[in-house]
């Protein structure tokens, strides 16, 4: 017998069969679909919902494809045994940025069958292909064309993600006791490039707008660098965007100077946080000093390793060799999946919607909690007060089983932590996290306004 399960689809976001999804995951995490239960008949929970019962069977297979659900053919579809780990006994991770998971399994599904029904396209992806396919490059061409960034097919280059773009512009371009000015709080990948090349690396105090300018091109006419290391859109990890009047400046220093800027814009911003690249700026003004460097990493997942570069002309022989030099290709077929989200139009998704939510989520927490704190896209950077040490919140956390990143890790002493809100898988999860947080918060302030 099925059971009487009728859940209000207005609290989640996305498209309506993402919505049941979430549904179905929310009833499972609250004990309301129990293991064991069997889900309402689809064409049943169609008519209660008033929906098509094409979008009930699309959110069935998808719970199945996550493993919450199995469908049993002749009898229907039922709860399967502990499919979602409670937070309790299982870590959340709000320390690495990531995209929620919502529709990516279904999505790279599609494509996966798209591509396993074209033998022909498969037999020409599974060779050794020293350069990349014309018809890839055509796609991100095109697509990031329509983002407002202007390029020849001849200025892409392909990486597996984004830390192997930073290691090969370091590789191609620096040598063995060069420097390599970057902002002062940064990425750890820079770092550890660095330090595996032999440069030394420099770090850049920071103001609200980007850059101290005076300190940095002090340090500039100091050191002479070749490159400088930026992450302007989004900055890793205090989350500021630079300035109009920073980027004009820093593109006169450049020119004055004669360095390149590694521009790093893989870190998501929703599109009303988003910046047209410094990029673009350098191609207006016909200052070519601007290296630009994404990848879907944070737009649709961690795992699908696809980087790119657009480099200037002077500089894309010696970086195509130093990609050579590490991996000899990158891999067509993972360009080719690449290429089919990009033309489903499946990168981000209706995962926008889900990321504001839990970013206000977020804010309202650091204000309940009087924190300092600044928000975008997947990342929030929040300053504790003297009395709770980040080191003691972060170790707190973890033994319950929620990770969060000490400003420690990205060189900042100044008692910051980094949270990142794709982890959760749900709504429900989403919130446990944040009222375990904010608990253990209260918990050690209280205990070190005790101490006597």
């Amino acid at each position: 017998m099925g059971t009487i399960w009728t859940p209000d689809l207005t609290v989640f976001s996305g498209p309506k069969y993402q919505r049941l999804v979430s549904a179905i995951e929310q009833g499972i995490l609250q004990k309301d679909l129990p293991h064991g239960c069997k889900l309402p008949p689809q064409r049943r929970l169609a008519d209660a919902l008033g929906i098509t019962i094409g979008t009930v069977t699309r959110a069935y297979a998808l719970a199945e494809q996550r493993g919450y659900v199995e469908a049993r053919i002749g009898d229907g579809t039922y709860v399967n045994a502990s499919p979602i780990p409670e937070l309790s006994h299982a870590q959340l991770n709000m320390a690495t940025c990531q995209q929620p998971l919502t529709d990516q399994i279904s999505t790279l599904s599609d494509c996966l069958s798209q591509l396993a029904k074209d033998p022909t396209k498969l037999s020409q992806l599974l060779g050794y292909r020293a350069s990349p396919l014309e018809q890839h490059q055509q796609v991100f061409h095109q697509w990031l064309h329509q983002r407002g960034i202007e390029q020849s097919v001849e200025q892409l280059v392909f990486t597996h993600g984004g830390q192997q773009a930073i290691f090969a512009c370091l590789n191609a371009l620096l040598s063995k006791g060069d420097v390599l000015l970057h902002e002062q709080y940064s990425y750890p990948g820079v770092r550890i490039c660095s330090k595996q090349l032999g440069v030394n690396s420099i770090g850049v105090p920071l103001t609200t707008d980007g850059l101290d300018l005076a300190r940095f091109e002090a340090l500039v006419q100091i050191h002479q660098p070749k490159l400088v290391y930026l992450t302007l859109n989004n900055q890793n990890p205090t989350c500021i965007q630079y300035s109009d009047e920073q980027r004009l400046k820093l593109l006169e220093l450049a020119q004055q100077y004669q360095f390149y800027i590694i521009e790093d814009d893989v870190n998501y911003c929703l599109p009303e946080e988003w910046h047209t690249p410094l990029w673009q700026l350098a191609k207006e003004l016909d200052i070519p000093r601007v290296i630009y460097i994404s990848s879907l990493s944070k737009l649709f997942s961690g795992g699908l390793r696809q980087g790119f570069m657009l480099v200037p002309e002077a500089l894309i022989a010696p970086i195509r060799l130093a990609i050579h030099s590490q991996c000899w290709m990158v891999s067509p077929l993972n360009v080719e999946i690449a290429c089919l989200l990009i033309k489903k139009g499946q990168i981000t998704a209706n995962r926008d919607a889900i990321v504001r939510q839990r970013q206000t989520l977020c804010v309202a927490m650091g204000q309940r909690l009087g924190l300092t704190q600044r928000w975008r896209g997947l990342n929030g950077w929040l300053q504790l007060p003297e009395d709770l040490k980040a080191h003691h919140l972060v170790t707190a956390l973890a033994a319950k089983g929620v990770l969060i990143r000490n400003g420690d890790d990205f060189n900042c002493h100044d008692n910051f932590i980094r949270l990142s809100l794709g982890g959760a898988e749900n709504a429900a999860q989403f919130q446990h996290a944040l009222d375990c947080i904010e608990s253990t918060f209260h918990t050690l302030i209280q205990n070190a306004y005790s101490v006597v």
